[in-house]
């Protein structure tokens, strides 16, 4: 749609896409909420595939460096980590040299949870991808560079 310059057009459009991203953003937090098999026969939450994906990209990990990773408290890290400790997606290793530091791996059960965490992304994100391909090239800017002041805007308010 291109715009004549009416106010009221515009002020329409800019409504549909508020609407649009609320939308989207709506339909993402369902997605997160519910929990997915990853390939093990077991449902894992967000919080538990997106820990074990941490871990994994992560090796040798400890739990300030996973919660600095993930963005949440110590606290809730820890809580993540006994569940998949055991459920038997990841297991506690020591250092030789300091017995009191713990790090964390992947179990086999855990790499396979990890993979299929990759599998899924690449179908989810490969929508995307194919979304932003059929536009022309600079729409793609545009669309970065409007979530990045959008993100930006609305950290203030919080």
């Amino acid at each position: 749609m291109e715009f004549d310059g009416n106010m009221e057009d515009r002020l329409k459009v800019y409504r549909e896409i508020a609407e649009l991203m609320f939308s989207v953003h709506n339909r993402f937090k369902e997605l997160e909420s519910k929990p997915k098999d990853f390939g093990t026969d077991d449902l894992l939450y967000s919080t538990e595939i997106h820990t074990i994906v941490a871990v994994g990209g992560n090796p040798n990990s400890n739990l300030t460096e996973l919660a600095e990773l993930l963005g949440v408290s110590k606290s809730s890290v820890s809580k993540f980590v006994k569940k998949l400790l055991e459920k038997g997606y990841i297991v506690k290793t020591r250092a030789r040299d300091n017995r009191k530091e713990v790090f964390f791996e992947l179990t086999e059960r855990g790499w396979t949870a990890y993979r299929g965490h990759e599998i899924f992304s690449e179908k989810l994100f490969g929508k995307v991808y194919d979304i932003l391909k059929k536009g022309e090239d600079g729409d793609a800017l545009v669309v970065r560079r409007f979530l990045e002041v959008l993100n930006e805007e609305s950290s203030r308010i919080l």
